[in-house]
């Protein structure tokens, strides 16, 4: 872990975090495919999230890819009333 000082205050910089930009457009390609999606968005959650385990990835980075999947299941599955 790195310690960044920006604007005096301290950030942390985590080992193999993925950018933001790259978690961006996941979460832009997340929502099209939930629209889109014929399946259940519980079923296509479910895919998902197996798929992302299932890469050969650091715990972390997995980690920050489940959380924004979590966030756009929550928030479409709120809007449909699918919660």
């Amino acid at each position: 872990m790195e310690e960044v000082i920006e604007q005096n205050a301290l950030s942390w910089i985590f080992p193999g975090a993925v950018p933001l930009q790259q978690l961006q457009h996941f979460r832009e390609r997340l929502v099209e495919s939930f629209i889109h999606a014929d399946e259940d968005y519980l079923e296509f959650y479910g895919t998902q999230a197996h798929a992302i385990m299932r890469m050969d990835w650091p715990n972390e980075n997995k980690f920050q890819y489940l959380q924004v999947l979590d966030d756009v299941y929550t928030e479409l599955a709120d809007k449909a009333g699918r919660l």
